[in-house]
């Protein structure tokens, strides 16, 4: 199911005492080509998450101008109803106007602790995300969040049946690795969630290959580092800056609270590098 609304999933799980995507039997799946935000978070709160995910990148897209109003009619509309009408309006589930587009919703998968987030393509999830821990980090006290711990940056989805990972890793890493200029350092740190096919070595050996020798490996003090997401039956990538372990691996509970943590359920992290010549 996808959740659009803030408010929307706010009132779903008061009203039931159910993540918002287990009250609809419309599910939404994620396809080859989306973009968006892996969030993890503790069993039990992934519809909680939803809410305070959804309403965090709300305010970030609001503040740097991208989130447009594209529910102006429909909120003169809602002028003009009670709120016995209101409530059963979105009760009953009306069809979504296919003709709004909305910059991001939070669509299910099917295990614990973890949502996608999908976004619209004229938003860059790495940005995003380094934006929200960036001003999380420089404002601790100005607590935000309760439920959201990691937030992975997704440049762009493949299904895992048909994937070539060669093919992927060469698109998603070209702008920054073979575009020209000096040879950068990087790490590589893959995640594995629900899938046993996928393995952290095949995963390294094959994204470093790409990559190629020019651009020397730095665990520790690198120039980017290529994060490679598998859930289930989807894999994402994407490549961030050199301050990602400065900012706790955009884990905002960690940024917030940073004494030490335990990783979330389901998920297996790894520090990769790549593999000897």
């Amino acid at each position: 199911m996808q959740v659009t609304s803030i408010d929307e999933a706010n009132w779903i799980i008061e009203q039931s005492g159910k993540p918002a995507w287990q009250n609809s039997g419309r599910k939404v799946n994620i396809e080859t080509g989306d973009v968006g935000v892996i969030v993890t978070c503790d069993m039990g709160r992934e519809g909680k998450c939803i809410a305070e995910t959804l309403d965090l990148f709300s305010q970030a897209l609001e503040k740097s101008g991208q989130l447009k109003d594209t529910t102006g009619d429909d909120d003169e509309e809602e002028d003009d109803e009670d709120i016995e009408a209101q409530i059963k309006r979105e009760l009953a589930g009306l069809k979504p106007n296919k003709d709004k587009k909305k910059p991001f919703e939070a669509v299910r998968l099917e295990m614990p602790c973890v949502i996608f987030v999908r976004l619209d393509k004229s938003i860059d999830p790495v940005k995003l995300v380094h934006r929200l821990c960036t001003e999380a980090q420089a404002s601790p006290d100005l607590k935000k969040s309760r439920y959201v711990k990691r937030m992975t940056p997704v440049t762009e989805v493949r299904k895992t049946l048909s994937v070539d990972v060669e093919a992927f890793a060469r698109q998603i890493l070209k702008p920054v690795f073979h575009s020209g200029g000096p040879p950068k350092t990087y790490a590589i740190r893959p995640s594995v969630r629900g899938n046993n096919k996928f393995h952290r070595d095949s995963i390294i050996k094959t994204v470093a290959d790409v990559v190629g020798k020019e651009h020397p490996v730095n665990l520790t003090n690198y120039d980017h580092m290529i994060l490679v997401d598998v859930c289930q039956n989807i894999i994402g990538m994407s490549v961030v800056d050199g301050d990602y372990d400065r900012l706790k691996r955009f884990n905002l509970a960690e940024i917030y609270d940073p004494g030490p943590k335990a990783g979330s359920a389901g998920e297996v992290k790894t520090d990769a590098k790549a593999p000897a010549a």
